[in-house]
C-alpha cells in the first residue's frame, strides 16, 4: 500500500469496536431507579394536591329542592370532610353521609375547580303515612323522619302537616304490598269521586278500608280483590241512598260473606234490597 493512502487509513482498525452490552443486573438496576423516581414524582404530586392548605375548599353549594330535610343536619353531613381539602375529600364518603340523612333519596357530589363542592341533593316524595312515626315515598321506600320522633318539638305541627296523606297500616314489611293495593283501590273509588283515607291489615292479612267519606269497608283476608269489586258493584247502586243520610260517616259495608253483604251503622230502609235482593247474607261471615 502506498504511503499516501495509509497516511489516509491511519493505523486504527477500519471499523469502529463494539461497545460492551450492560448485564441484565445492571439495565434493572437503571430500570428500578427510573421507576422509584417516577413514583415519588407522583407521590410528591399527590401530597400536593391533597394538602389542604394550598387546595382548600372555597365554597359549598346544595343544589335540588330541600322542603323537609334539616339544613344544619345536612351541613353537618357535608362539613365533617371539608377539612380534607379539594382533592382530599373522598366524593363518595360525602354522598354516603348525605344519604344516610332521614329525608334524602339520592345525592350527586361533584368538584368544580378550583375549589367549589356540589351536592345534589332529592328527598323523598311522601305518598303515605305508615303506622305512627314513619311515611312511605311514592317510590316504595320507607323511612322515618325525625318529624314524627316524639321527641320532635314541633311534632303535633308536623303531624298535622302530613295528616292529609293517606294513612297506611301493617305489620313490618309490608309496606310495598300494601301501597300497591292502596293504589289498586283507589283506582276503582275513583269513579265515585272518592279516595281511600286509611288501609289497615292486621297481623293475619285480614284489611278494612276508610273512604274519604268516612265509610268503613271490611274485605277480611280472603279473596280481596273479589270483594272490591262487590263492594263497587253495591256502592254504585246504593250511592245515591247513601248520600242523602245525614250521618254517612257512620256506614260500614261488611264484604266478608260469600253470598252477600252486611250494613250496618245506617237507617235500615237502605239494608232492605238492592235489585229486589237481601243484603243480608244467610250465613256467617268469613275472613
Amino acid at each position: 500500500m502506498s504511503p499516501p493512502v495509509a497516511q489516509l487509513l491511519g493505523n486504527g482498525p477500519v471499523l469502529p469496536k463494539a461497545h460492551p452490552r450492560q448485564s441484565a443486573g445492571t439495565r434493572w438496576t437503571v430500570s428500578v431507579l427510573g421507576l422509584a423516581v417516577l413514583v415519588g414524582v407522583g407521590v410528591g404530586v399527590v401530597n400536593l394536591a391533597q394538602d389542604p392548605e394550598r387546595f382548600p375548599v372555597s365554597n359549598v353549594d346544595i343544589l335540588g329542592t330541600v322542603d323537609y330535610v334539616d339544613r344544619d343536619k345536612l351541613k353537618e353531613a357535608v362539613g365533617q370532610y371539608i377539612d380534607k381539602g379539594f382533592y382530599g375529600l373522598d366524593i363518595d364518603d360525602v354522598r354516603s353521609s348525605v344519604e344516610q340523612l332521614p329525608w334524602i333519596a339520592h345525592a350527586r357530589v361533584r368538584r368544580v375547580w378550583p375549589g367549589r363542592i356540589e351536592v345534589h341533593v332529592e328527598e323523598h316524595e311522601p305518598g303515605a303515612r305508615w303506622n305512627d312515626d314513619q311515611l312511605l315515598s311514592k317510590r316504595l321506600e320507607l323511612f322515618a323522619p325525625p318529624q314524627l320522633q316524639l321527641d320532635n318539638p314541633r311534632y303535633h305541627q308536623w303531624r298535622e302537616v302530613f295528616e292529609d296523606l293517606p294513612q297506611i297500616r301493617g305489620i313490618e314489611g309490608r309496606h310495598s304490598e300494601l301501597l300497591d293495593a292502596y293504589r289498586s283501590y283507589e283506582g276503582s273509588l275513583a269513579a265515585f269521586g272518592l279516595t281511600l283515607a286509611e288501609l289497615e291489615e292486621d297481623e293475619r292479612g285480614s284489611r278494612t278500608l276508610v273512604l274519604s267519606n268516612h265509610v268503613t269497608v271490611r274485605l277480611g283476608y280472603e279473596e280481596q280483590a273479589l270483594r272490591m269489586q262487590r263492594f263497587v258493584d253495591v256502592y254504585e247502586r246504593m250511592k245515591a241512598k247513601i248520600e242523602r243520610q245525614s250521618d254517612v260517616s257512620s256506614a260500614t259495608f261488611d264484604m266478608r260473606y260469600s253470598n252477600g253483604f252486611a250494613l250496618g251503622g245506617i237507617v235500615a230502609d237502605l239494608r232492605s234490597d238492592v235489585n229486589g235482593k237481601s243484603t243480608r247474607p244467610s250465613q256467617g261471615a268469613l275472613q
